[in-house]
């Protein structure tokens, strides 16, 4: 079975990707202005998973755009599939890392008072 994609099919691909520049630019402005412990120059999960999924989406689509020999299809897919296995790599990561500081979070001590049991006071 012939797969088709036409040239408007990337729109979706390079939206992410966009969407990607945008979030950087908005995050390093904020946590600048916020002097965050996270280093200034290094890029977050939430940047880099809308660059991740446009570049796998768009290697796969161009592929058959492009009408490539076998050779090359099965190069791109594979260097399409590892972007995708990175990408789920890093979701699977972005929610452990949300889950680890919301219990952090819910769990922490709040002072010399969270020491003492409740019968003792």
């Amino acid at each position: 079975m012939q797969l088709t994609v036409h040239w408007s099919d990337l729109w979706v691909p390079a939206s992410m990707i966009v969407l990607s520049v945008i979030l950087g630019s908005v995050t390093r402005r904020r946590r600048h202005k916020r002097a965050t412990a996270v280093r200034r120059g290094s890029r977050t999960h939430w940047e880099w998973l809308p660059f991740m999924f446009g570049v796998a989406t768009a290697l796969g689509e161009l592929s058959i755009l492009l009408e490539l020999s076998d050779s090359w299809t099965t190069i791109i897919d594979m260097l399409a599939r590892a972007f995708a296995l990175t990408t789920v790599f890093m979701v699977f990561r972005a929610v452990f890392i949300l889950f680890r500081r919301g219990t952090r979070r819910v769990f922490r001590r709040r002072g010399a008072d969270a020491g003492t049991p409740a019968g003792l006071e």
